[in-house]
């Protein structure tokens, strides 16, 4: 087996790159995940099908697709999304959520596209209950894998803090939230491109992730800190609900 020297940056996190690919490979074993009785969400979440491709439309269906990644959408919340999809549509049709996160260079359009995708949450009128960024996040970004990051408690351990480049504010909106957490996250994979060549690598035939993906699961399996191992398997299915959903971390 190759072993590749140096580090990828995870906000504050810092992997060694060979703990990182063999997060990756164990991540998208799809054929053990399928008769694993502790699988990951890969190709489950990935894969699933919604019942379109269109990138500017959502179905029924992915509105349930965080429920892949152990945050699981209630009936209630279900609704909530379903008054809200002509405007998380019309968000998502923005065209540079077209371009793969580290390519865009326009950074004042880049910010008022994650604005759109986020600022229904900040509306006390029409944000859908029981939902906040994080199960927001796990709907959209299917939709643009390239652009649009995920968030759950871990990318905020790496990402947010008094060592990390987003700090701490109270009463912060999950939009402008959001957009630094972009910010941070373009900043992460456009500065280290060797290293997500390799993480790419790892994770298989070319395009089967994008970047944005392989960074959220670099997050996840750090936990917000850098481990000189890999983890156990207790980072599987069981453990992923609690450590998914974070709607309500302070932001």
């Amino acid at each position: 087996m190759t072993t590749h020297t140096g580090d990828v940056r995870i906000g504050r996190v810092v992997i060694t790159l060979d703990t990182a690919s063999a997060w990756i490979r164990d991540y998208t074993n799809s054929a053990g995940n399928m008769v694993s009785a502790r699988p990951f969400a890969f190709p489950a979440y990935d894969n699933y099908d919604g019942g379109t491709t269109e990138p500017d439309r959502l179905t029924d269906g992915d509105l349930l697709a965080p429920g892949l990644l152990n945050v699981p959408v209630k009936i209630r919340s279900f609704y909530g999304l379903q008054r809200v999809r002509g405007q998380l549509e019309e968000a998502l049709r923005h065209p540079i959520l077209e371009e793969p996160l580290a390519d865009v260079e326009d950074r004042e359009e880049l910010q008022q596209a994650v604005r759109g995708l986020y600022e229904v949450l900040d509306d006390p009128t029409s944000s859908p209950w029981g939902v906040g960024g994080t199960t927001l996040s796990k709907v959209l970004h299917r939709k643009r894998p390239h652009s649009v990051v995920l968030h759950d408690r871990w990318v905020h351990a790496c990402y947010v803090g008094d060592d990390a480049p987003v700090g701490r504010a109270k009463g912060r909106t999950w939009a402008d939230y959001m957009v630094l957490i972009t910010d941070a996250i373009k900043q992460d994979i456009t500065s280290q491109p060797g290293a997500f060549g390799i993480l790419r690598a790892a994770a298989g035939e070319p395009g089967r992730l994008s970047d944005v993906r392989l960074l959220d699961i670099l997050a996840w399996n750090s936990k917000g800190d850098a481990p000189a191992v890999s983890p156990d398997d207790s980072n599987s299915d069981d453990e992923e609900a609690s450590y998914r959903n974070s709607d309500t971390t302070v932001r």
